[in-house]
């Protein structure tokens, strides 16, 4: 599968190396492909290409979304809404607002940056993910007390399923369906405890898990068990 980076920063580096090293191919999309920014991009993911936005949005089977919350709705127009159309777009921005000397969200409820995506995108499949975790532990996330799990949002099941078996091949435990789009505003209030957390510590290695998980789907959001669920709801007696 070819997947369009849609950055070129450390987040769309980091999903890169995920993406390669599990048998993808990536282009990388930038406003200047001969930039610092894509040169550096390049080097640290080798195998990997660079291209326009549109170009790149084009060419690919899927995309990420990883530029800075600040240029995001900028790269979705030099993307274009009709080269992403019908194919997977996960939205890993958070839409934090520096303007006071310390990160805020600029969204809240009912509104987020994954609903926002979307509706600059309406032909496209949003999923939320990656937002709530450092780009050094985005892929193989692995902590000395357990593998943390993702909590995701979109409207479409196919492209949720899709982005979860992308997260377990990358080593996450489990994806966790928190609904559609208009639930990323969970996700990106979620991200903001990680952020306040980690500002309060100085400590940047932590992720989340939830323990004593459903073994059914959300109510009225078919959208498939888990793994682990399904062979645990295979046992005899259950």
């Amino acid at each position: 599968m070819k997947v369009a980076v849609l950055g070129t920063g450390a987040v769309a580096i980091a999903l890169a190396k995920g993406f390669v090293g599990t048998g993808h191919s990536v282009v990388f999309g930038s406003r200047d492909v001969n930039g610092k920014t894509a040169v550096d991009a390049l080097a640290q993911v080798p195998g990997s290409s660079v291209a326009p936005y549109a170009v790149a949005a084009q060419s690919a089977d899927m995309a990420v979304l990883a530029t800075s919350w600040s240029g995001a709705e900028n790269a979705l127009e030099l993307a274009g809404a009709a080269n992403l159309a019908g194919k997977l777009v996960i939205d890993v921005t958070n839409p934090l607002d520096f303007s006071t000397g310390k990160p805020t969200l600029a969204l809240g409820f009912p509104n987020s940056a994954g609903a926002q995506v979307q509706a600059w995108l309406p032909g496209a499949h949003v999923v939320k993910a990656f937002n709530i975790i450092s780009a050094t532990r985005m892929v193989n996330p692995r902590f000395e007390d357990g593998i943390p799990d993702m909590l995701i949002a979109g409207n479409a099941a196919a492209a949720k399923q899709q982005t979860s078996q992308i997260l377990t091949s990358f080593g996450w435990r489990t994806a966790i369906d928190m609904g559609d789009i208009s639930k990323a505003y969970l996700l990106e209030a979620l991200a903001m405890t990680w952020i306040d957390y980690g500002v309060a510590r100085n400590h940047w290695t932590h992720g989340f898990s939830l323990l004593g998980q459903s073994l059914e789907p959300p109510l009225g959001r078919p959208t498939g068990k888990p793994a682990r669920a399904q062979e645990s709801a295979r046992r005899p007696g259950r």
